[in-house]
């Protein structure tokens, strides 16, 4: 009887993940095009990938735009967790004006900041050359591109780096912030020794998390950019979408997608590893490590 229960959720996963997924996977050993030609080539795609440059600058972007990007999240978001949670007043309108980039769509999200970063016509360069600065090729220089788009990324995403840290910062222990208090220990002491090492679970699941997301960047660099100038903010995403759709070559669209699956699964295993070791490590709780911070101190003072 428990099995009947469980049988259409089952069932419903079934048909919209792995039958799809199995699909693709199919598809990246064809050569089958948007029009149903084509025929088994095995995996003569992945091959023609390696060899690719378009892709091996695609997939070369996509890493840096990971890198960088989460890590530039992780810290605006870090900071701004902190600085809401020492708030006495204001909490939730502060809470609100963060969130607010969140819950715009991407593609809305790429037509604001396309006319924001405009060369020509947009605010801010129109800043710049109020202060009397030279206007800059935000979207049109590819150094320039890449940066905007890691701007535009971290001002939509931060926000959601910033909720998971503030809730994991709403749930942590008081007991060894009031002995450290006590003690006199400084704000940066309390921070390094008990605030962040109690949120390491917190950060490692929210770096995931962006991680995962950052690796399907498509919405905001195909409004942008375009994947251009030269290529220089192109995706794998992106570049997937062109071959299968626009150029027609299905089992090798099918391929890039595979091989961005396979990296964001590693990722997301390598990642858990991480945390499930972090988690079992009884020396990240606060108050050990504020214990420890003790007993350095001690040493310190008696010779």
């Amino acid at each position: 009887m428990k099995y009947l229960l469980i049988a259409p959720p089952l069932a419903f996963f079934f048909a919209i993940s792995l039958i799809p997924l199995v699909y693709t996977v199919w598809l990246s050993l064809t050569s089958t095009n948007i029009a149903g030609g084509g025929g088994w080539v095995g995996f003569d795609n992945y091959a023609r990938l390696l060899a690719d440059t378009f892709f091996r600058q695609a997939y070369g972007n996509t890493v840096l735009f990971v890198v960088i990007g989460v890590a530039a999240q992780y810290v605006l978001g870090l900071a701004l967790a902190l600085a809401v949670h020492s708030l006495t007043r204001g909490q939730r309108l502060v809470r609100l004006a963060i969130l607010l980039p969140l819950m715009i769509a991407p593609l809305i999200v790429g037509f604001i900041w396309q006319t924001l970063l405009d060369s020509r016509y947009g605010p801010v360069n129109g800043l710049l050359r109020a202060v009397g600065i030279d206007p800059v090729a935000w979207l049109t220089d590819s150094s320039f591109a890449f940066i905007s788009i890691l701007i535009v990324d971290a001002w939509q995403w931060t926000p959601f780096v910033f909720l998971v840290l503030y809730a994991g910062l709403r749930t942590l222990p008081t007991e060894p912030f009031e002995a450290a208090r006590v003690d006199g220990a400084s704000g940066w002491r309390t921070f390094a020794d008990i605030t962040f090492p109690m949120l390491i679970p917190a950060s490692i699941a929210a770096i995931l998390l962006r991680a995962i997301e950052a690796f399907k960047l498509f919405d905001i660099v195909f409004y942008i950019t375009g994947g251009g100038p030269g290529g220089a903010t192109g995706t794998v995403s992106l570049l997937g979408y062109f071959t299968a759709l626009r150029s027609g070559n299905m089992g090798y669209g099918a391929a890039m997608t595979v091989v961005l699956l396979l990296t964001v699964i590693a990722i997301a295993l390598t990642s858990l590893l991480i945390l499930q070791r972090a988690l079992s490590r009884p020396d990240l709780s606060g108050e050990q490590a504020f214990a420890r911070r003790q007993s350095r101190t001690r040493e310190v003072e008696h010779g």
